[in-house]
C-alpha cells in the first residue's frame, strides 16, 4: 500500500491532509504501536469530549473530535495506507456501504448493541 506523502502535492485527504502531514514526523513510531494504543487513545478522547461538554466548552469538544479523526488517520497509517488510499477507501465506503443505507446502519447498532 502507498504510504508516501508529499505535503500540498498530495491532497488525498482533502481538509484532513494537514493532520496526516503533521504526524508524518512520527510515522515510524506510529506504525510500531500496538493496536491497543489506538483504542486507548480514542477512549481518552471521548473522556475529554465529555469533560468539555460538561463545562459547556463546545469548541473544546470539537477540537477533541478533530483529534479523534487524527487518531483514525494514524490507525489507517498503521494499517499501511497513505493519503490517496485512505481517500479512495473513504469515498468507496461512503458510496457502497453508507449511501442510502444510514437508517439500516443505525437500526443494526440499535438492535445488536442497544445504542
Amino acid at each position: 500500500m502507498n504510504t508516501s506523502t508529499s505535503g500540498a502535492a498530495n491532497e488525498g485527504l482533502g481538509p484532513f491532509q494537514a493532520l496526516w502531514d503533521a504526524w508524518e514526523e512520527s510515522h515510524r513510531e506510529i506504525v510500531n504501536k500496538p493496536l491497543s494504543h489506538f483504542r486507548r487513545v480514542m477512549d481518552i478522547q471521548f473522556d475529554e469530549i465529555e469533560a468539555h461538554l460538561e463545562s459547556s466548552n463546545r469548541r473544546g469538544a470539537e477540537c477533541e473530535v478533530i483529534d479523534m479523526i487524527s487518531v483514525a488517520i494514524n490507525l489507517m497509517r498503521w494499517l499501511g495506507n497513505g493519503p490517496e488510499g485512505i481517500g479512495e477507501l473513504a469515498r468507496s465506503r461512503a458510496e457502497h456501504r453508507m449511501k442510502n443505507r444510514t437508517a439500516s446502519i443505525l437500526e443494526k447498532y440499535q438492535s445488536l448493541y442497544g445504542v
